[in-house]
């Protein structure tokens, strides 16, 4: 009994701490959100949904998370949108947005679809400093 009760109370603690570690988890390779390797330890996704809208149009919201307690992060997202064919639908929304969030913050992003011929969607996240030249113009405000 006492070796029963050692060995349930070690499951529990390796159980516990284990829950708190906040490792990144390997993605469904059909997982709709690319995070570049640089940026894997420092951003979490903390929910991504889509839906189709009254108008037909698609709409996609994700939130993403700043896993650093003391440092700011600045990266890059985009939507690729894709059609029932799996082809790629140029979209306005191709453009790299970027992002600042502040230590530990988390912010939900939202994108809307520019064709009612969008089925399917991938979102790119990168890291700022090596894709800045992916951003169309370099006036643009953090969000």
């Amino acid at each position: 009994m006492k070796y029963l009760f050692r060995l349930f109370a070690f499951a529990v603690v390796a159980l516990a701490i284990s829950g708190c570690n906040e490792a990144p988890v390997p993605m469904n390779p059909n997982w709709p959100i690319v995070i570049d390797n640089s940026l894997q330890n420092k951003i979490k996704i903390t929910n991504s949904i889509s839906r189709e809208r009254k108008d037909g149009l698609a709409e996609v919201q994700f939130g993403v998370k700043n896993r650093l307690s003391e440092t700011n992060l600045d990266f890059l997202y985009h939507v690729q949108w894709y059609d029932k064919e799996g082809f790629n639908i140029k979209s306005i929304t191709d453009t790299f947005v970027p992002i600042h969030l502040g230590p530990s913050e988390e912010k939900v992003l939202s994108v809307i679809a520019t064709s009612p011929k969008v089925v399917t969607y991938k979102i790119f996240i990168v890291d700022y400093e090596k894709n800045k030249k992916r951003v169309k113009n370099e006036t643009n405000q953090y969000n």
